[in-house]
């Protein structure tokens, strides 16, 4: 299955498969499990203005966990790197993802400032980063543009893996 948000009326963002079950399997569902998270990496399509994640970092033993915090460590900027290398410089950073122990989250004014500091001080492509927050029921993701512009994303579609829709 692959999840397709509406960014503008000409750019989606496309989550595949992999990076889906990598988030997913951190989520808080007992109340002994600590916040998780990571970065979002992939690509922006060539032919489309479309944003691809095609995997995620997972949570790293130099990170700092708690029930209702997560604090993300620079070896996921390392794991950036090496993938951008790996990938001959096509694997782009996309954004920040983490675990909330609620059935639908919302991010906290920590998660903002955040999320700003990530948009005015990291280094990525294109106009803006994405933050999916991964909660017991639901995913909710939100978008900071480079201009302050900060809105949720609103699922489009679900696309099971039998579903053909030729080359993304």
């Amino acid at each position: 299955m692959r999840l397709v948000y509406r960014v503008t009326p000409s750019q989606r963002l496309i989550i595949v498969e992999h990076a889906l079950r990598q988030m997913q399997a951190f989520a808080q569902r007992r109340w002994w499990h600590c916040e998780a998270g990571g970065i979002l990496l992939g690509r922006h399509l060539l032919d489309s203005h479309d944003v691809v994640v095609d995997e995620v970092s997972t949570p790293q033993s130099s990170d700092r966990r708690s029930r209702l915090s997560f604090f993300r460590s620079s070896t996921h900027e390392y794991i950036a790197r090496q993938r951008w290398l790996e990938q001959g410089h096509t694997s782009a950073y996309l954004g920040l993802w983490h675990t909330h122990p609620e059935l639908d989250p919302t991010p906290s004014s920590i998660d903002r400032r955040d999320w700003e500091q990530a948009v005015s001080g990291d280094t990525f492509e294109g106009d803006r980063l994405f933050f999916p927050i991964i909660g017991t029921r639901s995913i909710r993701i939100w978008t900071l543009s480079r201009r302050g512009t900060f809105r949720e994303l609103k699922l489009e579609k679900k696309i099971d893996k039998e579903e053909n829709h030729g080359p993304h």
